[in-house]
């Protein structure tokens, strides 16, 4: 039991029953009848000891998946039974008599689709909103609530809740649970289904999107959304880097990334929205559209409505289209975190910027909550694309288009696929010049975490935020990972220096409860990476991040260009000489007009506080984050700001951060959590007017 104890992390009770017995919260008291006895078996040992999955046994080894399931990790196992699997025998096309008749690649398929890279009970599954973690295809895997009735001692017949997975397989309530020493499995009553399918097919089989579907084979982007993996990556090369790498005087272990993979996400208009909408009802009507969001360059041989010029990226349908596509697999869930950021009263909405397969353009993510003044007559509750909406500057009100979690309230239609995922949207959304002047008239607070894709395509930030493990063992939840060199495509390195990415904690004093740090045993590290596009104009640039006396000092620079005088980022335990060097007091320590002058004084210095509606605190994932229950960044010293740049940015031109060591002795690394882009017309407010918020 001890061992089990360590993994599950809730109850075995279905909702409906907890419910019926009166309990409020998940807890680790967990019913001796509810679980398979503990037998020190690994989960490669339950499929061959267990008769009823020696099929599926065999369909393992032939993948040649038997070794991961014998070592250690955190995995869940949607397990087909034996009469699961002759039943999938006898649909194939052609009909199999044997599981020996499956090729290897069906075995590994089979495999990869039944398996999550980490340990879920069924109550933890009912946490998911309609999709698991992926899978180690990658995939999420799309669960259907359902309700069985058990005989419970006490309650009699009881509804309970099980799963069908991907509309396929249904976990056996009565089977499910089955705890061994390195995961836990759930028996399904048919094999889960998958598909090979990419995601210009999928799109292309939604009967709703013909008019996209046709667009993206117009204007030749069905083809950039082909990728699905780097096959000439093998982290085995780089696995000697796994190992505790030390940082703020405790260490952490790091993972290297197992895959390589690519991703996409189209946000699809409707025909019907469309028509309703724009009265657009063939592709050269939605073309003609894009000319008036996109008048650049008409007349030229790359603005025709012929093959070859649909297929220049200048083309204003090649530009609307390609504006509705991220070259990332954005599951829902992901596309935001509320990690850290308070979006009560007097907060924030979370908020994400992505760079979108149109060269030189980014868009908004702003996931709106109706308790704050940012909320406006928004649907409550909803994800948005380029919303804008500031109660103190309603000139600049956009309304933006509604995200929609499912493309089919049944769930039948597939919306996801191995290297993608699509949603609709009830709006054309552009990067036109109404977007650039009203959406992005603002100050853009972009994570690290989304300027590079990989992140995202291969699964690296965990949606565990509350753990308190011990960050130094190797199965620890979040997981922490150092990078290959060559690993992003936007980002270059010395061979010296490592970067390495630290879990997301709500405990942390990190922007969204995860971060960056660039450290090297050689005491030298240099970097350079891109920066997202904006629309062309004056800016300050601003570095977010924690002071810590284990931290160096480095040298910015911009478009090759060295910014003032290198960035020290350490501070003495307490930071009372940082403190009494800058003048820097917690804002909520101080009356209105003490704490604009202290403010003033840090500005004049190059320094900001921390922002105000970023919080970090000891709280649970189920937990919303209040003011009670967390500390604002604005009242923690080591949470500041930097501006390392102020000048003009070309919205037309790719712009680059190079980052140098100046001191990185004994190890000393160098923190990137966060980075604001702030245009001119918010940083640099007249003092009769009202100057940019705490926020």
């Amino acid at each position: 039991m001890k061992r089990i104890q360590q993994y599950i992390k809730h109850s075995m009770l279905a909702t409906v029953a907890m419910l019926a017995l009166g309990v409020t919260s998940c807890n680790d008291d967990i019913p001796e009848e509810s679980l398979y006895t503990y037998q020190a078996e690994m989960m490669s040992d339950y499929l061959r000891n267990h008769e009823d999955f020696s099929l599926f046994a065999r369909i393992v080894e032939k993948a040649g998946k038997m070794d991961l399931l014998s070592s250690y990790g955190r995995y869940t196992c949607f397990a087909p039974t034996n009469s699961a699997i002759k039943q999938y025998l006898a649909k194939h096309d052609p009909v199999l008599t044997s599981v020996e008749e499956l090729s290897q690649a069906d075995c590994d398929t089979l495999t990869c689709t039944m398996i999550l890279n980490e340990l879920y009970t069924l109550t933890d599954l009912l946490q998911f909103d309609g999709r698991t973690e992926p899978n180690l295809l990658g995939r999420t895997l799309k669960l259907e609530e359902v309700q069985v009735m058990v005989n419970d001692p006490e309650l009699g017949e009881t509804p309970v809740s099980t799963f069908r997975v991907n509309g396929s397989g249904e976990v056996v309530y009565a089977l499910a649970n089955d705890s061994v020493e390195n995961g836990i499995i759930h028996p399904v009553d048919a094999v889960i289904k998958s598909s090979s399918a990419l995601l210009p097919d999928v799109i292309k089989k939604d009967q709703s999107l013909t008019i996209f579907a046709l667009c993206l084979e117009l204007t030749g982007l069905d083809k950039q959304l082909m990728l699905v993996k780097d096959e000439t990556y093998d982290y085995r090369q780089w696995e000697y880097k796994e190992g505790l790498y030390w940082s703020n005087d405790h260490q952490n272990y790091c993972h290297v990334p197992r895959t390589r993979r690519y991703g996409f996400t189209a946000f699809c208009v409707t025909d019907e929205t469309l028509k309703t909408e724009y009265n657009i009802n063939t592709w050269e009507d939605l073309y003609d559209y894009a000319c008036t969001i996109y008048p650049e360059g008409a007349g030229a041989a790359y603005y025709g409505k012929d093959r070859t010029a649909l297929q220049d990226e200048r083309n204003p349908l090649h530009k609307l289209i390609a504006y509705h596509l991220l070259n990332r697999k954005a599951v829902y869930s992901k596309l935001y975190t509320d990690c850290t950021i308070y979006h009560g009263p007097g907060g924030i909405n979370p908020t994400e910027w992505y760079s979108t397969m149109n060269p030189y353009s980014t868009l908004k993510i702003e996931k709106v909550y109706s308790n704050n003044s940012f909320f406006g007559t928004s649907e409550k509750d909803s994800l948005y694309i380029n919303r804008m909406y500031d109660p103190k500057r309603k000139n600049l009100t956009e309304r933006g288009a509604i995200v929609y979690h499912n493309v089919r309230s049944d769930m039948q239609q597939d919306q996801e696929c191995e290297n993608g995922i699509y949603y609709y949207i009830d709006r054309l959304i552009d990067y036109g010049q109404n977007t650039r002047s009203h959406v992005f008239n603002t100050r853009m607070r972009m994570d690290l975490y989304t300027f590079w894709p990989e992140l995202m395509n291969n699964d690296i930030r965990s949606s565990v935020t509350d753990s308190h493990d011990d960050t130094k063992g190797k199965d620890s939840t979040p997981k922490n990972f150092i990078f290959p060199q060559g690993y992003f495509e936007n980002f270059t390195s010395d061979e010296d220096g490592d970067f390495i990415y630290q879990g997301c904690r709500n405990y942390y004093w990190s922007y969204e409860g995860d971060e960056f740090n660039l450290r090297s045993d050689n005491n030298s590290y240099d970097v350079t990476f891109q920066l997202p596009s904006v629309p062309s104009g004056q800016y300050q640039i601003r570095l977010g991040f924690c002071l810590i006396p284990t931290r160096g000092i480095a040298q910015f620079y911009v478009d090759g260009q060295p910014q003032g005088i290198p960035l020290d980022m350490r501070s003495n335990p307490g930071g009372i000489e940082w403190q009494s060097r800058t003048g820097w007091k917690a804002l909520s320590t101080m009356g209105t007009e003490d704490a604009e002058q202290n403010k003033k004084d840090l500005h004049n210095q190059g320094w900001y506080h921390g922002p105000k509606s970023v919080r970090c605190g000891s709280i649970k994932d189920s937990e919303v984050i209040t003011t009670s229950n967390t500390t604002s960044f604005s009242d923690i010293d080591r949470t500041t700001r930097r501006v390392i740049y102020t000048g003009y940015l070309d919205g037309n031109t790719k712009h680059t951060i190079r980052i140098r060591s100046v001191w990185a002795d004994g190890g000393a690394e160098l923190m990137l959590d966060y980075i604001e882009l702030v245009p001119k017309s918010v940083y640099g407010i007249d003092e009769a007017e009202t100057g940019e918020d705490d926020l």
